[in-house]
């Protein structure tokens, strides 16, 4: 499913470039959980976003799905993800005036899905994360654990190959959080490669591997 080789990634602070990802190599197999874990400034989240095609890398090559992401340009990374990748954030990343509903069809409207498939689509995947009798609500009528579910139902509604999570629990309580991560298990269990960023060492056990980063390099 994913396949890195030699990634290298910087970023240029005035005069200076600073070295964030130092020539990673890395494999996810289908349908695989891969939890990401490292120190801040580790370079976990910078290869998490790489990963999701939100970011590029400087050199090395990246391939999703057999696609050649690392050749790909702008328009071609925003079709790597709205076909194939579905998104998780720490913070929701909600539209606050928007439902519940209106939310999970962003991405289908992106997509150009039909318009009287919109509505049926995003209803099911509220379903699927118990939030359907909550579709008409706004972000602020919703606890923060309804609200991350209601991100990872966005997530999934165009039914992606790879769900990437950024500290999907990191503004959660620990209650709330574990409600989160069963949720993500259940996911895999039903076939979905997974790769997710935490700082939690007990969260991370729900993944069936986890993967250390270090000075931008896997350590483990």
């Amino acid at each position: 499913m994913i396949k890195i080789e030699s990634l290298h990634k910087s970023y240029v602070r005035g005069d200076n470039s600073l070295p964030i990802i130092q020539g990673v190599d890395l494999k996810i197999e289908q349908g695989e959980f891969v939890a990401i874990m490292g120190a801040s400034g580790s370079g976990k989240s910078t290869l998490l976003n790489i990963i999701g095609c939100l970011d590029n890398a400087d050199k090395g090559r990246y391939f999703l799905d057999g696609t050649a992401v690392h050749l790909a340009n702008d328009d071609g990374l925003a079709t790597l993800r709205s076909s194939l990748i579905g998104t998780v954030f720490q913070s929701f990343n909600l539209l606050s005036r928007r439902d519940a509903l209106a939310n999970v069809m962003l991405p289908l409207v992106y997509q150009s899905t039909p318009p009287s498939q919109r509505h049926a689509l995003a209803l099911a995947a509220l379903e699927r994360v118990g939030l359907a009798d909550r579709a008409t609500h706004l972000p602020n009528q919703l606890s923060g654990g309804q609200q991350q579910r209601v991100a990872i139902a966005r997530a999934l509604v165009n039914k992606p190959k790879l769900l990437i999570a950024d500290e999907p629990t990191g503004a959660l309580d620990s209650s709330t959080g574990k409600q989160v991560m069963s949720l993500f298990k259940e996911l895999h269990t039903e076939g979905n490669t997974i790769v997710m960023v935490t700082h939690d060492a007990h969260l991370a056990k729900t993944a069936d591997r986890v993967v250390h980063m270090q000075d931008g390099r896997i350590v483990i």
